[in-house]
C-alpha cells in the first residue's frame, strides 16, 4: 500500500535535504509504485528504461532531469547501465530562512502543474551546468558542518536554472493573474479533501469567482472548479489503483459525506464507475 500523508505540509517522513549518487541507492525497491513527502529530482546523466509518474509514463533518456513531487506515484525502472543522481528536499528545507521570489508552487514541472511536464530534456551544455550545480550541493551535504543555507541557496539557483529552460520567456513577476494561480494551486493542495467549491478558494484569496477563473484560464486553460475536481480525481485514480482502501474510505477520505455520490462523481469524470475502474486497471503485483 503507498503511505497516505497531509502531502500539503512536512512531517516526519520528510527529508530535509540529500543528495545521492543513482547508481548507489538500494535502500528500497523503486521499481514498485510509492511515493514520498519530500521533493525528488533525478538527473539522468545517461539514459536506459522507463519512469512512470502518476498515470504518465516517460522515457529515461540523456541529459534529462525528472521531477516527482509530494504524493505523486511514480515508480523507476532503469536499464543497469543508466546512471545520474538524485536531489531529495522537503518544502521546509527549501523555504527556511529564504526570501526566494518564486514558491516551489511556481515551477512548472513541480506539483504536477497543469502548465508543464515533469520531465526537462536537455541539451548537454544545459544539462551539465545543471549536474555541476547538483554536485556542488553533494560535496556540501558530505562535508562537515552546517552548510544548509549554501545548499539551500544552489538548490534556489538550480530549480531557477531549470525554469530558465523550460520557460525561457515567462511573464514578469509582477503578473498578479500568476500569482494568484500560484495560490489557488498552493491552497487546493492544502485543502483539497475538505473543500470542493471554488467560491472556498475565491475567497481565501480575497479574489471575485470571475477573477479567479481569469487566472485558472490564463495559466492552465480550465476553470478554478475544473482544476478541484481534476485534484479529487488524480487522488481518487492514484488511491483506487495503489491503496488497499475500500471505495466508502476513499469516499470519505476524500471528503465525500455519501460514497453513493462519490461514485456518481467518480463515473461522471472518468466514464467508469470507481469499482470498474480499479478492477480493470489495477495490476497486482
Amino acid at each position: 500500500m503507498i503511505p497516505i500523508h497531509d502531502f500539503s505540509k512536512d512531517d516526519g517522513s520528510s527529508i530535509p535535504f540529500k543528495f545521492i549518487p543513482l547508481n548507489q541507492r538500494a535502500d528500497y525497491d523503486t521499481s514498485h509504485a510509492h511515493r514520498h513527502n519530500y521533493y525528488e529530482i533525478f538527473l539522468f546523466a545517461n539514459g536506459g528504461g522507463n519512469h512512470e509518474i502518476d498515470f504518465g509514463s516517460y522515457s529515461i533518456s540523456s541529459n534529462s532531469i525528472h521531477f516527482v513531487s509530494p504524493g505523486q506515484v511514480h515508480c523507476v525502472r532503469r536499464n543497469p547501465d543508466s546512471f545520474g543522481s538524485i536531489l531529495l528536499f522537503s518544502r521546509d528545507f527549501y523555504y527556511f530562512g529564504s526570501k526566494a521570489d518564486l514558491s516551489l508552487f511556481e515551477y512548472p514541472f513541480l506539483n504536477g502543474s497543469a502548465a508543464g511536464a515533469p520531465v526537462l530534456e536537455l541539451g548537454k551544455n544545459q544539462f551539465d551546468e545543471l549536474l555541476v550545480l547538483s554536485q556542488k550541493m553533494g560535496m556540501e551535504d558530505n562535508s562537515s558542518g552546517n552548510n544548509s543555507a549554501v545548499i539551500r541557496s544552489y538548490l534556489h539557483i538550480f530549480l531557477l536554472k531549470c525554469r530558465q529552460f523550460v520557460q525561457p520567456a515567462h511573464p514578469s513577476p509582477g503578473d498578479h493573474k500568476k500569482q494568484s494561480f500560484s495560490e489557488f494551486q498552493r491552497l487546493l493542495e492544502q485543502h483539497f479533501r475538505e473543500q470542493h467549491l471554488s467560491s472556498f478558494y475565491a475567497d481565501s484569496l480575497n479574489l471575485s469567482s470571475r477573477k479567479l477563473n481569469e487566472a485558472c484560464m490564463t495559466h492552465a486553460s480550465k476553470s478554478s472548479m475544473q482544476l478541484i475536481k481534476e485534484r479529487l480525481m488524480l487522488e481518487a485514480r492514484r488511491l483506487l489503483l495503489h491503496d488497499d482502501l475500500s471505495i466508502k474510505e476513499i469516499a470519505y477520505f476524500l471528503g465525500f459525506d455519501d460514497p453513493a455520490y462519490f461514485n456518481r462523481f467518480f463515473k461522471r469524470n472518468e466514464g467508469t464507475p470507481a469499482g470498474d475502474y480499479r478492477r480493470q486497471r489495477r495490476i497486482i503485483p
